[in-house]
């Protein structure tokens, strides 16, 4: 606030100040309801984010998939691991496994080490598949030929390095083993369909003999010392295994389909039988249970908060009253504890799931987890659909359905916003207009105040003056 000092016969910013604070009263009330507004839509926005959380453990109960976890369980880890997944059928299987997967390894002679000259040319890397009756090699559709090429006078180190960097399904490395260093190279994966061919264009003309570049070369349908120059210290297999007598050849140890809906690690041939046990996974059902009661009570512990009336600190809930919110929550707990048709259980508390006097869910084990062994009971409860009789929908779709339109663009919650917003909006625009007024009449005030001032300034001046002329 700006004043005059002209006169300094009044204080003319202490009065316009005291005045002001008189007409600026009504704006105290204005400041009262927005906050008041704020503080409502604060708490909506809690409830609206508790009511997606607890919607979306609705909707997991009355997923397929939910209802269909699964754990497989084996009699000797050692040899075969089991991992089912959603979907696997419970019962009970005999596993034998005869042989495991392997790839193959060729490697060569023993040399002085990774620095001797071997030569250049072209290397070919063909993966397929050998068969030893009739002599013949198949390529592998999946795996392309791949050419490599080598520099003259490249050392046994460098031939590996550009096999490495070419990635032609097959890894090199040089292995001391006491006697010399060697090239061992070994298919990346597993089974008959990975047995490398190598072929080479010897720089020196002769592309099959055990020296140069060709010394490298192994076509498994050619001579041992003519093209097939390398020693193959392990041969590419299939793993063999059978469950109840059904027979498999895999290509790799992880073995899927044999049993639906499970994963077979085998890691240990010629043990026996092995018993492969597959269950309903209670556990991962209830977590899912667990789940949604904790929602909902997080839920309902929410809604009570905001509209209740605390007589001991005399503090009302920001939502206290609120009819909108009220009616919101009794929709809920009656559906919550409604009951169905055509069902082995009919309430949530026939499963198990008790409301306590507050209004929140507890799990009574005795009675839920004696369902979780055959869970088709809990998977109607919570999830059967029906077009025709609203009594037969289970109890998780009915509070999604419920939830759903209490969050649509014409629910409860977005009509109560949108009204609060509307009315924040509408208190503002009053503030906004209140605040303009005031610097208006503040500006009068000061102005009339300062010509008063000044006004009194000159009749002193003029009362000095005949004080002094009397005198």
């Amino acid at each position: 606030m700006t004043t005059s000092a002209i006169g300094s016969a009044i204080d003319v910013g202490s009065i316009v100040s005291q005045l002001m604070a008189v007409e600026r009263q009504p704006l105290t009330a204005l400041q009262k309801s927005i906050s008041g507004i704020q503080t409502k839509l604060s708490a909506f926005g809690k409830v609206q984010g508790q009511l997606s959380t607890f919607q979306d453990a609705a909707k997991e109960l009355f997923a397929l998939d939910t209802w269909r976890s699964a754990q497989a369980t084996s009699s000797d880890e050692t040899a075969a691991k089991a991992t089912a997944s959603t979907g696997a059928i419970p019962g009970s299987y005999d596993l034998t496994v005869t042989q495991l997967a392997q790839r193959q390894t060729l490697s060569t002679g023993a040399l002085a080490s990774g620095d001797v000259v071997v030569g250049g040319g072209t290397m070919r890397v063909q993966l397929g598949t050998y068969a030893s009756v009739g002599n013949t090699f198949t390529a592998n559709p999946d795996k392309p030929e791949v050419s490599i090429t080598i520099a003259a006078g490249s050392t046994l180190s460098q031939v590996r390095d550009a096999i490495n960097s070419a990635d032609p399904g097959v890894s090199a490395s040089l292995v001391n083993d006491g006697t010399g260093v060697r090239l061992v190279i070994r298919s990346e994966q597993t089974g008959l369909s990975n047995v490398a061919r190598i072929s080479v264009t010897d720089d020196d003309g002769n592309s099959t003999d055990t020296t140069g570049l060709s010394s490298l070369s192994h076509d498994p349908t050619l001579a041992a010392g003519a093209g097939k120059n390398l020693t193959e210290t392990q041969a590419a297999q299939n793993a063999l295994l059978s469950v109840s007598g059904i027979a498999v050849s895999s290509p790799t140890n992880q073995v899927e389909g044999l049993i639906e809906n499970v994963t077979l690690d085998v890691r240990k041939a010629g043990t026996g039988t092995i018993n492969i046990g597959v269950a309903y996974d209670g556990a991962a059902m209830r977590k899912s249970v667990e789940k949604f009661v904790s929602a909902w009570n997080d839920l309902n512990k929410t809604l009570t908060d905001q509209t209740k009336y605390d007589a001991t600190s005399k503090a009302a809930g920001p939502l206290q009253g609120n009819n909108t919110v009220l009616g919101m929550q009794r929709q809920l707990r009656a559906t919550l504890q409604a009951a169905m048709s055509g069902t082995g259980i009919s309430r949530l508390s026939d499963a198990g799931l008790e409301v306590q006097r507050d209004g929140s869910l507890t799990i009574k084990s005795s009675k839920f987890d004696a369902l979780l062994t055959t869970p088709s009971k809990l998977k109607t409860l919570f999830g059967a659909s029906s077009t025709t009789d609203p009594n037969a929908v289970g109890i998780a779709r009915r509070l999604d359905s419920l939830v759903t339109g209490i969050l649509g663009s014409e629910g409860a919650v977005t009509s109560a916003t949108t009204a609060l917003r509307t009315r924040q909006t509408s208190v503002q625009a009053q503030q906004t207009r209140f605040e303009s007024r005031m610097t208006q009449i503040e500006a009068r005030l000061i102005k009339q105040y300062t010509a008063l001032d000044k006004n009194m300034a000159g009749l002193n001046t003029t009362s000095s003056y005949l004080s002094s002329q009397f005198g």
